[in-house]
């Protein structure tokens, strides 16, 4: 069926970007859902004997977002601001979205951050980005949430996933640096092996004081962007290019030392 704007027109040149707009509102749900927010937005059409108009599906996903209080919002927009602001200061990776409305969520997209060496400082690095969001509740909030984990892919599973990596695959523990050790059952390696446990929560705990501070030292620039995430929601294309530009005119790099 063919897609119509509010005027009735068939959506032509803009398609691409009415698309991204309804992509953007859906993310997060389900295909399921996704699935029946389009049915009843046909069935709604029919009802009215007219095409598919673009408010008929963007009203529906409108209206099954999360209802979020103010000070909730605001806490994920601190969340991922600190996660950009990190992301931004450290070089790691060029930033596409930011979002604080979906279903799940907070989220910040972008490119995955590469070097042309993968060395110690590199990883650390990503550590402290996935540590950012929760270190600037900390900072900011004076208090943090659960969802910096519960999961596997939560901010602290990734974190966790990694600082093992780095203990067992990828050469950079103090003791044992040359020997491999697969971490396919992380959960049992770390439980059984309360040395190697130690270690991983060493490398997390630097991490995490280290973005603390980076994020305290931010706070200009990371309550700009998270004023902008409550204002906008979702922030990507020009507008997010505009936001952090301003954002980088604020930051202030790490100094020399890392400290």
């Amino acid at each position: 069926m063919e897609m119509t704007n509010e005027q009735g027109r068939p959506i032509g040149a803009t398609g691409d970007a009415v698309l991204r707009t309804l992509a953007m509102k859906a993310r997060g749900m389900s295909g399921a859902d996704i699935e029946r927010l389009v049915r009843e937005a046909r069935q709604k059409a029919r009802r009215a004997h007219r095409q598919l108009a673009f408010s008929d599906v963007f009203d529906l996903l409108a209206a099954a977002r999360p209802q979020r209080s103010q000070a909730l919002r605001w806490r994920v927009a601190i969340h991922e601001a600190g996660h950009a602001v990190a992301r931004l200061v450290l070089g790691l990776g060029h930033i596409t979205s930011i979002g604080i409305d979906s279903p799940a969520g907070g989220y910040t997209e972008g490119t995955t951050p590469t070097m042309d060496a993968e060395t110690e400082a590199f990883f650390d690095g990503l550590l402290a980005v996935s540590l950012a969001g929760r270190a600037a509740e900390e900072e900011f909030l004076g208090s943090v949430t659960a969802g910096a984990g519960g999961s596997p892919e939560s901010d602290m599973g990734k974190a966790t996933a990694l600082a093992l990596a780095m203990e067992t695959e990828l050469g950079f523990a103090e003791t044992w640096s040359l020997l491999y050790r697969q971490a396919e059952n992380q959960s049992a390696l770390l439980a059984y092996n309360p040395l190697l446990a130690d270690q991983v929560n060493a490398r997390l705990e630097a991490a995490y004081v280290r973005v603390r501070r980076l994020v305290r030292r931010n706070e200009d620039a990371l309550r700009l962007l998270a004023n902008a995430l409550m204002q906008h929601g979702t922030l990507e294309g020009a507008a997010l290019a505009a936001v952090l530009q301003e954002v980088r005119e604020r930051m202030m790099a790490e100094p020399a030392s890392g400290g």
